[in-house]
């Protein structure tokens, strides 16, 4: 990975979770609200919208055109994240 990347993550997934099931296993304020919060990130890169640490609330009709196709998500095995730091 070039060290001018924010981020690498492995081309191939290693395993895919069905997205409600994933919801059903795991607990605590993380979960609560899950898809509604993944789609407005999701529309807010889509859109253009750099990632600050705001939140951006999306009209339910806005998430409604963000499919996630087969409800899965994709487990990578590879996350690198780039950054410098000041010693």
């Amino acid at each position: 990975t070039s060290p001018s990347a924010h981020y690498h993550i492995s081309k191939y997934p290693k395993c895919s979770h069905d997205i409600f099931a994933w919801i059903d296993e795991h607990d605590g304020l993380a979960i609560k609200d899950f898809i509604p919060r993944l789609k407005d990130h999701l529309l807010a890169r889509l859109c253009g919208i750099d990632y600050s640490g705001d939140k951006h609330n999306f009209s339910d009709e806005d998430r409604n055109q963000v499919v996630i196709v087969n409800n899965q998500l994709r487990e990578h095995s590879i996350l690198q994240i780039n950054y410098m730091t000041y010693d």
